[in-house]
């Protein structure tokens, strides 16, 4: 079944770069090398749509002469694929210094993550059962009692840590974190804010629960490469990085991203 998906989001992506450059012409045009991008399952299919992916697939069918795998996969793996260099790219990955180590990330002048070339930029909601007196000022936890509930392998368990409280990753995913708050072997959990708007237009999804009001941890989030893909191909991931970019600024993704990221349901959709 591995295998099947492989070979169908590899046909997604030829699909999609042959469809934006029209009938194929002299059997050439799709003659670049092959551009391997995992990304967290949780966010659904290659053709799905999740705001992300519709960025990647805008990137796809703007280079039409390159080939690009979408494989979607736990988050963990897809860290380890590529910090090995068995995968070339990660979408939607936010700067840590130690994942640095081991993939590259678009800088700016003075050596940081280039803010100007993310793919997007997002926080987190801190939940808490409805009545808890659980809060945050942003950066330090108060009236904890029990661990807080992330994502296995997200950045947010080492803001958590920094902010004073112990961390749990142990569930298969957010829904199982969810019951786990309720029925009280956690004292809070972070969600993105994709995911809480999305949770928040699901029925009873959010049953006993409530956000903290204030936004976690809100950063940036990017196209990350393999160490050694981006000593071979240094110019494309320069032109990636630029054309991810240009994208993420089209009146349709900006507001595919607002909309997901729950501002429209906040009043904030410009």
């Amino acid at each position: 079944m591995a295998a099947r998906r492989i070979v169908a989001v590899l046909a997604f992506g030829l699909a999609a770069a042959a469809g934006a450059a029209g009938p194929a012409t002299g059997g050439g045009a799709l003659a670049g090398p092959v551009v391997r991008v995992c990304y967290n399952d949780q966010l659904g299919p290659p053709d799905g749509g999740h705001f992300s992916l519709q960025l990647m697939r805008a990137v796809v069918a703007a280079k039409p002469a390159l080939r690009f795998e979408l494989q979607p996969l736990p988050w963990v793996r897809c860290l380890i694929l590529a910090s090995r260099g068995d995968a070339d790219a990660i979408l939607g990955a936010s700067f840590t210094p130690e994942r640095a180590l081991d993939l590259v990330y678009p800088r700016d002048s003075q050596g940081r993550a280039d803010e100007s070339r993310r793919l997007f930029a997002q926080g987190y909601r801190l939940l808490r059962r409805q009545g808890d007196a659980l809060d945050t000022d942003g950066q330090r936890f108060n009236n904890l009692v029990g661990p807080i509930g992330v994502e296995r392998g997200h950045s947010s368990a080492s803001f958590a840590r920094a902010g004073g409280a112990d961390t749990d990753d142990n569930h298969p995913d957010v829904t199982a974190m969810l019951a786990k708050l309720r029925n009280g072997r956690l004292g809070g959990a972070m969600v993105a804010e994709p995911q809480y708007a999305s949770l928040r237009s699901q029925s009873g999804a959010l049953d006993g629960l409530e956000a903290t009001p204030t936004v976690l941890q809100p950063r940036g989030y990017y196209l990350v490469f393999s160490a050694a893909f981006a000593r071979r191909e240094p110019i494309l991931v320069e032109q990636l990085w630029d054309e991810a970019a240009r994208q993420r600024d089209t009146p349709h993704i900006r507001r595919e991203t607002a909309l997901q990221q729950g501002a429209a349901l906040e009043g904030d959709l410009p």
